[in-house]
């Protein structure tokens, strides 16, 4: 007997059918089996978050192809602009971290540049943001030169409090992953929920991230030209989650 008649004998054996059971009847049990346990209820949540800017970390060195101007960050603020026009990002890596807030607390911007949070109020918690660089602008093939989006990443939201080194891993986690950020400031993603902890522990669902304004926190990164302090992100978040 082959090793997979032996394991498949088993599995029937575990889920109460004979050996003879037809491969169909075989697949239907084992996914049965094995799958996860159906989500009943549907929880709507809206949060905003603010970016840290100061807290943001690029390396580039997976990115072969950055235009030279670029690459040894040319004091001149229009080369270097050129440069990056002219660079493939894909393969960089990125690191930032920001501060949850109740849906409301910051206000409606008035267009994507609009300075509208000046970190006036706690936060109640925390999220982290890693990922890759998907910009390419360099024409290699279908589909490319691509400017926006910019990032592919996952995220954590810790919406259970702040993390500290006397709250090291807050609960009533989200975790996320999709695209995100746009150079308009205006654009809308849809991400998925890949599960959670605490009350969240078998989420799943979706997010909608909105750009939310921009907050004081000065953007710091490989991408910026010297001399340049653009101000950070904000976010609105309307989480779909089903547990």
């Amino acid at each position: 007997m082959s090793g997979f008649d032996a394991l498949r004998r088993r599995v029937l054996t575990l889920v109460g059918l004979g050996a003879g059971a037809s491969a169909a009847t075989y697949a239907a049990a084992a996914a049965a089996a094995t799958s996860a346990p159906a989500r009943t209820r549907r929880i709507e949540l809206e949060f905003d978050v603010a970016v840290l800017g100061h807290t943001n970390y690029d390396d580039e060195s997976g990115a072969s192809n950055r235009h030279p101007d670029y690459a040894k960050r040319d004091k001149d603020p229009k080369k270097f602009r050129e440069g990056f026009m002219q660079s493939d990002l894909r393969g960089s890596s990125f690191f930032h971290e920001g501060l949850v807030y109740p849906a409301g607390t910051i206000p409606k911007p008035k267009d994507g540049r609009d300075i509208n949070w000046k970190f006036d109020v706690p936060p109640i918690g925390t999220f982290f943001d890693r990922g890759w660089v998907v910009i390419n602008n360099k024409s290699d093939g279908p589909y490319v030169p691509r400017k926006d989006p910019h990032l592919l990443s996952h995220t954590d939201y810790y919406l259970g409090g702040v993390v500290t080194a006397d709250n090291m891993s807050p609960p009533d986690m989200i975790a996320t992953v999709g695209l995100q950020h746009h150079n308009g400031g205006t654009a809308s993603f849809l991400r998925a929920i890949v599960g959670g902890t605490g009350k969240y522990a078998t989420a799943c669902g979706q997010i909608v991230q909105t750009h939310w304004g921009n907050n004081t926190s000065v953007l710091q990164g490989l991408f910026i030209p010297d001399g340049i302090k653009p101000p950070s992100p904000n976010f609105r978040i309307k989480a779909e989650i089903y547990v």
